[in-house]
């Protein structure tokens, strides 16, 4: 529990008119509760309760004593011990000549161990109001209550881990679908199962093979049937592995469809290769033709 940076004080007259009292808590002594302290303002005897004072009258163990005690002469530690040595369950420590709130410290390590109550601190004003018409002998009575800071940053920091998350997952989801597109899904797919093409016959046996579901077979139009072995082109068009093997190896190298080259030939190689060479000789000839 975060230990309360402000308080205030509810009294109340035995005719039920109320006033509020700004105060500080004091930093040593137990925290106040958070649905407050309920009890009867009286004051100390002697008031600066710098030696021991006068306990509260009759039984306290069923009714909650609040000890008004002036500032000054001696520590705040000490006179909340006293009170508390006296059967006070709290003390109210107000300034004089001021109204100035102080967050009461302690002196004495061993007096602050031993103190078990808590106590806070008003103003000059709050304690003349509190002495004049809210002390035990007039009927009325006095809430003690802190405010506590809300811990914002304890619930935002995993709020803004999680965000950050959620926002990484979007950027991959979003990105990759953009790089699919631009590879192309044929040689994305045949990239990514590890399929290549070799430049000699034969190719067509290296690629991708499937049992699967398609309609029709764009080479015989015979409709597939389940356990048809099909073949799958870089291009992602299906046939039947023997409508199409014949086909890549006696007519085309490519798709039946789309006419996309599947698979590159001997020939083809060499023809590239005639080419490239024709390419890199005319070069050399503009080239020579601009020397000197």
């Amino acid at each position: 529990m975060l230990p309360p940076v402000a308080a205030y004080i509810h009294a109340v007259t035995d005719h039920n008119f109320t006033m509020d009292f700004s105060d500080l808590p004091a930093l040593f002594g137990v925290l106040l509760p958070r649905e407050g302290l309920v009890g009867y303002l009286i004051e100390a005897k002697p008031s600066n309760a710098c030696e021991p004072i006068e306990g509260p009258p009759g039984p306290s163990n069923a009714t909650h004593f609040i000890a008004l005690i002036r500032r000054y002469n001696c520590n705040f530690d000490i006179k909340v011990w006293h009170a508390q040595q006296a059967g006070f369950h709290a003390a109210v420590v107000h300034n004089t000549g001021s109204d100035k709130l102080l967050n009461m410290a302690w002196n004495d390590e061993r007096i602050r161990e031993q103190i078990a109550i808590p106590s806070v601190f008003v103003g000059q004003t709050a304690s003349e109001y509190l002495h004049s018409m809210f002390i035990y002998e007039k009927g009325a009575h006095v809430i003690l209550i802190p405010e506590y800071i809300f811990p914002l940053g304890y619930y935002l920091i995993p709020f803004t881990g999680v965000v950050g998350i959620i926002i990484a997952v979007m950027c991959t989801i979003l990105t990759q679908p953009r790089a699919l597109l631009t590879v192309g899904w044929g040689s994305w797919w045949a990239w990514n199962s590890g399929v290549h093409f070799g430049a000699q016959g034969g190719g067509e046996s290296k690629l991708p093979v499937f049992r699967d579901e398609y309609d029709v077979c764009a080479i015989c139009l015979d409709e597939y049937e389940e356990g048809d072995r099909l073949r799958i082109l870089p291009c992602a068009h299906a046939y039947h592995c023997r409508c199409v093997d014949h086909w890549l190896t006696q007519t085309k190298k490519t798709c039946p469809v789309c006419k996309q080259r599947v698979l590159q030939t001997a020939e083809d190689s060499d023809s590239d290769g005639e080419g490239r060479q024709q390419g890199e000789e005319e070069e050399e000839e503009r080239n020579s033709e601009r020397a000197p």
